[in-house]
């Protein structure tokens, strides 16, 4: 295992289960503490049941090396090759969570190890965490927020653009909007009675108004959104002004819709799920009395929330995006990301938190995930680079 290049180590990964749910994370964490004992790395688990963290046994909190080990779940079918097969063919590494994100977590060790082999321990620290595709319940969320894991700064290696490392997040908002009729007869509605079904088709007529709703940015972060929508342009297929909404709008799904009791019954009962991402300019507190006051009568839970989030480009920054030049030989500028991560909870305390690592951004919690070999390699480097260099940030 410690002789692997950082191929075969992204198909070892792969081909060890941890959907999640489950979120049962044991098996792929034993095989991360293993290759860590055999560079010399002492380190330390913390577990719930069958979800394990692993985590340095003696922090120096200079840098954070880190990455998630969860990854949702995949059915067989419509997959070219088994989603848990890891295979490495046609310059892929082939299989679900190649690119979300343990294409990353394999680039971080074997550069950790070249850097230990060539130069000496670095002095930094390593968190493989579980539980980032789920609640959040006993990964970074609670090591983070039960000072199990102290914030410094940290390179997550959550799949980015090539030439754009990440230093920002929008927030999320995830609420149950419950709604209440006045059942009747199916034969005399619409004239007569109040479904609350509809009462929730209607709401997301205010969804579409806020997301129409602008917000005012600072420069700073209306420069990062600038980097990334030519990203998301390029990679995705997006129009420059599509790529600018995902990035500066609130953005709204409604991701169940449940109510009624039978279908020739006018509906007493329904509740919608909304998933709302918060863009800067933007605060969670904001969007909740006007979520309120568009439906004064319905009960809103909110299930799941937190700010958006950006670190002002330091050392770390600067580093990472030198090696990228280095490496890629094209000039890396940082961008911010639509999609939440666990880097939110490091920068709540005032870490630079970057994240930058190898995946096909099309490919997210797809059937036929992949991460390309050169991309693991080039990452790989870019992260080598960096731990040369730490006594930099």
């Amino acid at each position: 295992m410690s002789s692997a290049d950082v191929t075969e180590i992204c198909s070892d990964l792969v081909q060890i289960r941890s959907e999640n749910p489950p979120g049962y994370t044991d098996e792929v964490i034993a095989y991360i503490r293993e290759f860590c004992d055999d560079i010399g790395l002492k380190t330390r688990t913390v577990t719930r049941g069958r979800r394990h963290n692993l985590l340095s046994a003696e922090p120096k909190g200079k840098l954070l090396l880190c990455g998630h080990v969860d990854v949702v779940p995949a059915r067989d079918e419509g997959w070219i090759h088994p989603p848990y097969a890891g295979l490495i063919e046609g310059g892929f590494v082939h299989g679900r969570g190649s690119t979300d994100m343990k294409g990353g977590c394999a680039a971080l060790l074997v550069a950790l190890r070249n850097t230990i082999d060539t130069e000496g321990d670095p002095g930094v620290d390593v968190a493989f965490v579980a539980d980032e595709e789920g609640k959040g319940e006993f990964g970074m969320e609670q090591l983070v927020g039960e000072g199990i894991l102290k914030p410094c700064d940290a390179i997550i290696a959550e799949p980015t653009p090539p030439a754009s490392p990440i230093i920002g997040e929008k927030g999320v908002l995830r609420t149950r909007v419950t709604f209440s009729g006045e059942s009747g007869h199916a034969s005399l509605h619409p004239v007569i009675g109040n479904s609350a079904i509809v009462q929730a088709c209607r709401y997301l007529h205010f969804c579409q108004r806020l997301h129409e709703r602008e917000w005012p940015i600072e420069s700073e972060v209306a420069d990062a959104i600038r980097v990334t929508g030519k990203a998301l342009e390029s990679l995705t297929g997006l129009s420059a002004s599509d790529a600018d909404r995902v990035l500066s709008r609130i953005m709204y799904n409604p991701g169940f819709i449940e109510g009624g009791e039978r279908m020739n019954v006018v509906a007493q009962h329904c509740d919608l799920s909304l998933d709302m991402r918060i863009p800067w300019g933007c605060r969670v507190d904001e969007v909740i009395p006007l979520m309120k006051a568009a439906a004064p009568d319905a009960a809103i839970t909110v299930l799941e929330s937190s700010e958006p989030s950006f670190s002002r480009p330091g050392n770390l920054t600067k580093l990472l995006c030198e090696g990228i030049g280095s490496v890629l030989q094209t000039q890396a500028e940082p961008g911010v990301s639509q999609a939440g991560s666990d880097a939110r909870y490091l920068r709540i305390l005032g870490a630079e938190v970057v994240m930058y690592g190898p995946g096909d951004l099309n490919l997210l919690h797809s059937v036929n995930e992949r991460v390309p070999v050169s991309m693991l390699e080039n990452c790989q480097q870019v992260y080598e680079y960096v731990l040369n260099r730490v006594s930099e940030i």
